[in-house]
């Protein structure tokens, strides 16, 4: 392999990295408000999200394989587990084996939620030289949020906003999953990442019959995530997900471009328990 092919190989893992964690960890998460008042009374917001959060299922996990230009370049899994009051959503993502060699990936995230609200976030990262140890916990009842970046030794409090209905970037997304989503609407988010507010939008942008593995067809929503940051997304390249069009709205699909070609995430299998 030429320098410049493993330079623009490293650059482009980097730009995927972000990306596909902004999509997918943006794509496990958001305070998804469709057809309720942001100024709705905050308790009356969460007990109603609690009854919307009770899945069908007590376990769902979903496998992804990730491509970029027709190469396998690593994987994704995502774990939501509902044990009476509580939901934990464990997201997972991994460099295949020859690209660790260039630039290695190894994410962990987790979600987790009590009686319909977020109660704390932590994530783990090894991206190349780039480590991070970073947690979140969520204080709903008094309006308060504490940020801990671990591995700088660094605490921050915080006052949420108004006290609006708030997620981190995995819940808000199995929400979103609740709602009955129509095309040519958006849904507006409110989220708190990386020791910051942020505000998004995720358009409803069409459908399409989809053949998901040989054996699977089903008709899927194309949502597209806008997040209005400046460092997190800034707006380069668009972020496409398929979700299948039915009650249990199952990512299935995530594209997005980059400067070199497209990234595209595929489900490979789906393990469900009830």
């Amino acid at each position: 392999m030429s320098l410049m092919t493993s330079t623009n190989t490293k650059v482009t893992l980097k730009r995927w990295r972000v990306r596909f964690r902004i999509f997918f960890i943006f794509l496990l998460s958001l305070s998804i408000i469709i057809g309720l008042d942001i100024s709705v009374n905050s308790e009356d917001f969460y007990l109603d999200l609690q009854k919307r959060l009770i899945m069908k299922i007590s376990k769902e996990n979903l496998f992804f394989d990730v491509y970029w230009m027709g190469i396998y370049v690593g994987k994704a899994s995502f774990e939501a587990k509902n044990e009476s009051d509580h939901i934990t959503i464990t997201s997972r993502i991994n460099s295949a084996p020859f690209i660790s060699n260039l630039y290695r990936v190894e994410d962990f995230a987790q979600s987790v939620i009590f009686q319909g609200k977020p109660v704390n976030f932590k994530i783990k990262q090894h991206e190349g030289r780039y480590r991070s140890n970073k947690e979140t916990v969520f204080d709903i009842e008094n309006g308060k949020i504490t940020y801990f970046n671990h591995l700088k030794g660094e605490r921050y409090d915080h006052q949420i906003p108004n006290n609006q209905p708030l997620w981190d970037i995995i819940s808000g997304f199995y929400y979103l999953r609740t709602f009955k989503l129509k095309v040519g609407t958006s849904v507006f988010i409110n989220i708190f990442d990386s020791n910051k507010f942020y505000n998004a939008e995720v358009k409803i942008i069409g459908k399409e019959k989809l053949k998901i593995t040989e054996n699977w067809e089903s008709e899927t929503l194309i949502i597209k995530p806008i997040l209005l940051t400046e460092g997190l997304f800034k707006r380069r390249g668009d972020i496409k997900i398929w979700l299948t069009d039915d009650e249990y709205k199952i990512p299935v699909k995530v594209e997005t471009s980059i400067s070199i070609g497209k990234v595209i995430a595929k489900i490979r299998s789906i393990e469900t328990m009830k």
